[in-house]
């Protein structure tokens, strides 16, 4: 009796260790592999992934050399497969793929419905400093003819302009700037952000573009003869009295934008394109809190000039993980 039991106890061990055994090879622990970065095939996400990349093994995490390229469906694929653990993301972008159905009015509210959105086990971090929302740019003189200051003006901006754009814009940043008020003429697609700043800056056209693209443009004389229409976000009322946040504009036009008036009673939600911040997408079960920790310091450092300052150079030909490290040892990361 006392051999059958000692038999059965035996088999019982060995069944429980074939068992971790084969857990222990379904997926390998974070530890047991670098971290892998992915990245939209562009120049300016590829450099953001070797920021982040960088960061992290500054810090002592273990990160692979090379970067999985795709959009942002193939991305999250890959981290359900586990082969992809952090990639770099626009906010409104991913939302519009994961939820179109939202009509967040605030970065805020995009950043939340997104989180929620998200595949499970998926998170995102801090939002950098990064805008790409787009945003009308005018002329400066028209904008001191017409006394334009935000979107809340571009009904006030003369009517069947034609809009110069780089590429295709989305037809939901169409509809939310008519919805604003803004009565344009047909669209025209330019070959490069220059020569979009350069119709503007005439007068006779009017510009859709991001922060992002007007950074990173190297023809700063033509750049300070546009303004953008800040798009103000949100008023909240605190103490009886309307307050008003905005959109920042590009860096080579200030915003100016007054506050909107707002009752004691309610928020009043501004019109506008869905916002677009810049925002590292990760696995969470790959990342420990000090990682995540490491992520959200880069968010703190990285302006819109930043990226499309080293973007630029991207392009131009330097290696993106030689200009993510001299960026990190400037801001000590």
């Amino acid at each position: 009796m006392v051999r059958v039991i000692k038999r059965a106890a035996t088999a019982i061990l060995v069944i429980f260790a074939l068992a971790a055994t084969v857990a222990g090879c379904s997926e390998p622990a974070p530890a047991d592999r670098p971290l892998v970065m992915g990245a939209p095939d562009t120049p300016t996400m590829t450099v953001m992934a070797h920021i982040y990349a960088g960061a992290l093994r500054n810090a002592g995490s273990a990160v692979s050399p090379t970067v999985e390229r795709g959009d942002y469906r193939t991305l999250l694929d890959d981290m359900d497969a586990t082969s992809v653990d952090v990639f770099p993301a626009f906010s409104g972008l991913l939302l519009d793929q994961l939820a179109p159905q939202l009509a967040p009015a605030t970065a805020e509210d995009v950043y939340k419905d997104l989180n929620r959105s998200l595949p499970q086990g998926v998170s995102v971090g801090d939002a950098t400093m990064v805008s790409a929302t787009p945003q009308i740019f005018v002329a400066a003189s028209t904008a001191e003819a017409t006394t334009a200051t935000d979107l809340d003006d571009c009904g006030t901006l003369p009517a069947g302009l034609p809009v110069v754009v780089v590429g295709t814009p989305q037809a939901s940043t169409m509809d939310a700037f008519a919805a604003a008020g803004c009565r344009f003429g047909p669209t025209e697609s330019v070959d490069s952000v220059r020569d979009a700043v350069g119709r503007v800056a005439t007068g006779r056209a009017i510009g859709i573009l991001t922060p992002l693209d007007v950074a990173g443009d190297d023809e700063q004389d033509a750049a300070s003869d546009i303004r953008a229409l800040a798009a103000a976000e949100k008023s909240t009322t605190e103490g009886g009295v309307a307050q008003s946040s905005s959109v920042p504009s590009s860096p080579a036009a200030p915003s100016s934008a007054a506050p909107s008036s707002a009752s004691a009673e309610s928020a009043v939600v501004e019109s506008g394109p869905r916002a677009q911040e810049l925002v590292p997408v990760y696995r969470s079960a790959a990342f420990s809190r000090d990682e995540v920790k490491t992520l959200n310091k880069v968010a703190g450092e990285l302006t819109t000039a930043d990226l499309a300052a080293l973007a630029r150079e991207a392009i131009a030909g330097a290696r993106p993980a030689d200009l993510a490290n001299e960026w990190l040892a400037e801001h000590g990361l």
